[in-house]
């Protein structure tokens, strides 16, 4: 599934990746490392943010950048997995059940920033996937 450098995947994977770990890092500039576990008012670009999401936030995109390193089809994986897990941190904000990670109210920014990044990964990997399916069906000898 790749012709020349990195795959439509593992670009993916790079973009979702830098996006989260960037906010993981410029979370703790506004959190600190206190009350990790707290329900706190603190926010960044009018999301809720509190130590642990930060560590959230930079676990997965951490995750991502280094699965992106893989070949296509663990970039994919990856993906889809990712995807999964913030469609899961959705449903369980927009039921107002995240305060372990200072998401305080169901209509709250984040959710709907986890909807549409989980959204966009899940859809990366499976495209990426279904169009690889598609190459190898035609040419059975996969080169690496």
């Amino acid at each position: 599934m790749r012709s020349q450098g990195k795959s439509f995947a593992q670009i993916g994977a790079i973009l979702i990746g830098v996006v989260y770990t960037a906010a993981g890092l410029i979370g703790f500039a506004v959190t600190g490392f206190d009350d990790i576990v707290q329900n706190t008012n603190y926010t960044l670009l009018s999301f809720d943010v509190n130590p642990f999401h930060d560590i959230v936030h930079l676990g997965i995109g951490a995750y991502l950048l280094i699965m992106a390193q893989f070949a296509s089809s663990i970039t994919e994986g990856a993906l889809i997995g990712g995807g999964l897990f913030y469609l899961l941190a959705a449903f369980l904000g927009f039921t107002n059940s995240l305060q372990i990670i200072s998401i305080n109210s169901s209509g709250a920014t984040d959710n709907f920033l986890h909807l549409a990044s989980g959204s966009a990964a899940f859809a990366i990997g499976l495209i990426s996937a279904l169009r690889g399916d598609r190459e190898r069906a035609r040419d059975p000898i996969e080169q690496a």
